[in-house]
């Protein structure tokens, strides 16, 4: 009987697809969200590929944070996705996964500052003189070509992602999908932006959400480590590293 068990699990296992996860890409050009991309640099002491933070101000004075909806206004411009509306994916579809890309990555930020141990922001709706307005925007969302291929859209892959993706993100590996964000963060008392972040990821190669066999699942993995990742930076001491996660992990489904 142990054996027949073995066997099964083996069999099963041979059937479950196992896929590196995603690994940090070229930086994005500036979407036209952030005003003043060009204040942002490099820093090793962080993850996020540029970031900028106005020294003038403590961020330990500050003990709230308002998490506003995500805007997605640059995904829906883009191009791309008028060649996915004239392929097998019905518009009204399209326009409510992004809809769900936005309200997914609004939520993981919220509950990355919830479940920090260090309770360093309460997560309020109303911002006061201690709280901090995080705005973000998701500038560039194309999922990879296995992660379509694996939920069933393969007609248009080669010309949608291969093609037209690789003009659009100024780049010519597009194939394998990206998600990119900016992000600025605002005085709740003044309003003045005193901080702000940008990065691009390659999603892992595929990952398929078997309950909802979704396109852009994903991209899921890197929004929980952006979210993660702010915490951090936010609990950062002086001279303390934030480091990136690694560039590849073993997932296995």
């Amino acid at each position: 009987m142990y054996y027949l068990k073995s066997f099964a699990v083996a069999l099963a296992m041979a059937s479950v697809p196992i896929f590196f996860a995603g690994c940090k890409a070229s930086e994005a050009q500036p979407s036209g969200f952030l005003d003043d991309p060009e204040m942002m640099s490099q820093n090793k002491a962080s993850p996020f590929q540029r970031t900028y933070w106005n020294k003038q101000y403590d961020k330990n004075t500050y003990t709230e944070v308002v998490v506003a909806p995500v805007n997605m206004q640059y995904v829906a411009a883009q191009g791309y996705w008028e060649k996915v509306n004239l392929a097998n994916m019905k518009p009204e579809k399209v326009k409510q996964d992004v809809a769900d890309v936005g309200e997914y990555t609004r939520n993981s930020f919220i509950r990355a500052f919830s479940d920090d141990l260090n309770k360093r922001f309460k997560v309020v709706q109303t911002a006061g003189p201690n709280t901090l307005i995080l705005e973000m925007a998701i500038t560039q969302l194309v999922p990879s070509k296995a992660a379509l291929n694996a939920v069933g859209y393969v007609t248009w892959i080669p010309t949608a992602i291969g093609a037209g993706g690789a003009a659009m993100n100024d780049t010519p590996d597009s194939g394998k999908g990206y998600i990119a964000i900016e992000g600025r963060v605002r005085d709740g008392a003044s309003g003045e932006i005193i901080g702000m972040f940008a990065d691009r990821e390659n999603p892992a190669t595929a990952i398929v959400d078997l309950k909802s066999l979704s396109w852009w699942a994903p991209a899921k993995a890197t929004i929980d480590e952006w979210s993660k990742q702010l915490v951090i930076l936010a609990n950062r001491r002086p001279g303390e590293v934030v480091k990136d996660a690694p560039s590849f992990k073993l997932l296995v489904w």
